[in-house]
């Protein structure tokens, strides 16, 4: 894969988790008043979404172990922009779930996992894989930083439905660059024959351990972006202060992928983990007991960099200490994992923070990250000694 169609990957990333995940949030209030419902009825609209995500997130993760990822990724994206345009056309409560309930299957389609695994398999080299994955994740990571003022601004100028449209043709170029410039690359190379590589035993017994952790932290760090307003609000900041901090977020996560670029850590997953659990520790350790506006933007930096390593290590993690034949299936379950933690995260962490304190409650999500640090070392490391083995081999 040159140069070129990775950077064109990542381009399309960022448009299509701008378009797909992003821009639901600003498009939020004006459904609920033309609609005349309650704000969650209009935000259960989008949980269905991440749920059909879920469910679909292992089927194209095997699909794409069999090089039909391409496939999919433009089938989901030309879907995408077709059902969009199509609730435009039609708007009401049950177009609005129908709609995104399709938009669902298109997210699991069109965004990071399919992608993870075209690259994983187009290079042989962790070091030359975990710089492209860094690249892809760079551009993503820019998408809530140019999607939300983006589509606020389409909206405030045309209205709603012409911001869709909008971000309908914006879903139909990135389908269209991301063909020419990378698809059509890859459908002219001579098919390699990789030789399938078997999976340790001990990777296979600990994969549930490593599903778990990766679930945990999507759970704490999505859970804590929902609550913001709130969480900070308990510790004097104002609603202004805290939403920017909010939307300084995704472009706080780009530092520690730029770093990564080098590939100086390609050989040590384990060691990324631990670090990207670390952050979230220290960050959410932060935002629990510091008062002063300093510690607080401290705490939020640590974790906006460990939440942007984290969707980093995983797949590399997964195609260095499991395997790239059957990454995509491996990362499929995770990722079904994590759809669900978003999906629910943000209500528990409410309801506990409601019981007891937000800031109680970010205490606890910190000490376990403190552990899950720990174990992940513990835990990677036999994988660690047996993929640097492989590698040398």
């Amino acid at each position: 894969m040159t140069s070129r169609a990775v950077v064109a990957l990542g381009i399309g990333q960022c448009i299509n988790w701008g378009a797909l995940y992003y821009a639901f949030a600003v498009l939020v209030v004006p459904l609920q008043r033309e609609l005349g419902v309650e704000t969650w009825i209009v935000t259960g609209a989008f949980s269905l979404a991440l749920l059909m995500s879920a469910a679909l997130a292992p089927m194209v993760g095997r699909l794409g172990d069999r090089d039909r990822g391409p496939a999919v990724m433009q089938i989901g994206g030309v879907s995408a922009a077709v059902l969009l345009v199509a609730w435009t056309l039609l708007p009401g409560v049950v177009m609005l779930y129908l709609v995104w309930a399709g938009l669902g299957l298109c997210m699991a389609a069109t965004l990071y996992e399919p992608a993870f695994v075209i690259v994983g398999r187009a290079y042989e080299n962790p070091t030359a894989r975990l710089r492209a994955l860094a690249t892809i994740t760079i551009f993503g990571g820019l998408a809530s930083t140019a999607f939300l003022p983006g589509t606020a601004l389409l909206v405030a100028t045309f209205g709603w439905r012409d911001a869709v449209v909008g971000l309908a043709i914006a879903l139909t170029l990135s389908t269209l660059l991301t063909r020419h410039f990378v698809f059509r690359t890859l459908a002219a190379r001579p098919s390699q024959n990789r030789t399938p590589t078997n999976t340790p035993k001990a990777s296979r017994f600990k994969f549930p351990t490593v599903v778990g952790m990766f679930t945990f932290a999507t759970l704490a760090s999505g859970a804590f972006s929902t609550n913001l307003v709130p969480a900070l609000g308990e510790r004097g900041v104002a609603p202004t202060s805290a939403a920017l901090l909010g939307g300084l977020m995704g472009a706080m996560q780009l530092p520690g992928r730029v770093l990564l670029m080098n590939g100086t850590l390609a050989g040590s997953p384990g060691i990324l983990l631990a670090l990207s659990f670390a952050l979230h520790a220290a960050g959410l350790g932060l935002l629990a007991f510091g008062a002063a506006m300093p510690i607080i933007t401290a705490g939020t930096t640590a974790l906006a960099l460990g939440n942007g390593l984290l969707t980093l290590v995983r797949p590399h993690l997964v195609q260095t200490l499991f395997s790239v034949e059957r990454g995509g299936m491996w990362n499929g379950r995770i990722a079904r994992h994590q759809q669900f933690a978003r999906a629910g995260g943000p209500i528990v962490v409410a309801w506990l923070a409601s019981t007891f304190t937000y800031a109680a409650v970010l205490a606890v999500l910190a000490l376990t990250f403190v552990i899950a640090a720990l174990v992940s070392l513990g835990a990677l490391r036999e994988d660690r000694g047996q993929a640097a083995e492989d590698q040398a081999a």
